[in-house]
């Protein structure tokens, strides 16, 4: 099981960096931009949850394989956005498959650690979130949760099935599984369909 959820965990990693790196060629940064903003969202979320959660050092520092995947997903993009950037459907997919992996695995940790179930939740969805919102301010972005997406909604909901299916199925792989579906169904058909959140459209003078 510890395995499943390494490989997991690297596999989010990888695409969360390479989002990072997108949007640091979108913004037309040096390498050294490449790099940072390629680490936010790959690592970001996760660290504030492991900080949170008391469980220091964070794990990137005691697992140094998650630095190495980031660094080269920055490189990989700074040579090779411009063939990547052609296929955005396939990254905003991509994308979704990260926040629904960082979501129950966030989740997971939450309540190895001995969490309350909303925390539990809470820190699921923060370890899928935060670490967007800090690449979207590095760009000078309005954090994309922000811009009607159903995004942390998704999240939300994906780490809450898990919670579910945790506790009343007892099988922990199988609560991965269907946390990790919910997730993705939820942002698959905001994606697919154009759902967004209802925005404020009064004027306040």
């Amino acid at each position: 099981m510890s395995q499943i959820i390494f490989w997991f965990e690297i596999a989010g990693t990888v695409v969360f960096a390479l989002s990072g790196a997108m949007a640091a060629a979108r913004k037309n940064l040096d390498i050294f931009g490449f790099l940072v903003v390629a680490l936010a969202p790959a690592i970001g979320g996760g660290t504030l949850r492991d900080l949170f959660l008391g469980q220091t050092p964070v794990f990137w520092v005691e697992q140094n394989v998650f630095l190495y995947v980031c660094f080269g997903a920055a490189i990989f993009t700074f040579f090779w956005a411009h063939k990547v950037a052609s296929r955005f459907t396939l990254l905003v997919w991509c994308d979704a498959f990260g926040l629904a992996l960082f979501a129950t695995l966030g989740t997971e940790r939450a309540l190895q650690a001995g969490t309350s179930d909303l925390v539990a939740v809470i820190m699921g969805t923060l370890t899928a979130i935060a670490g967007g919102i800090i690449r979207d301010v590095i760009c000078g972005e309005i954090p994309l949760i922000l811009r009607k997406e159903i995004y942390a909604l998704a999240a939300i909901f994906g780490s809450s099935v898990y919670l579910l299916s945790w506790k009343l199925l007892e099988a922990p792989s199988l609560a991965l599984v269907m946390g990790f579906v919910a997730t993705i169904a939820i942002r698959g058909a905001a994606i697919k369909y154009g759902w967004r959140m209802p925005i404020y459209k009064r004027t306040i003078s």
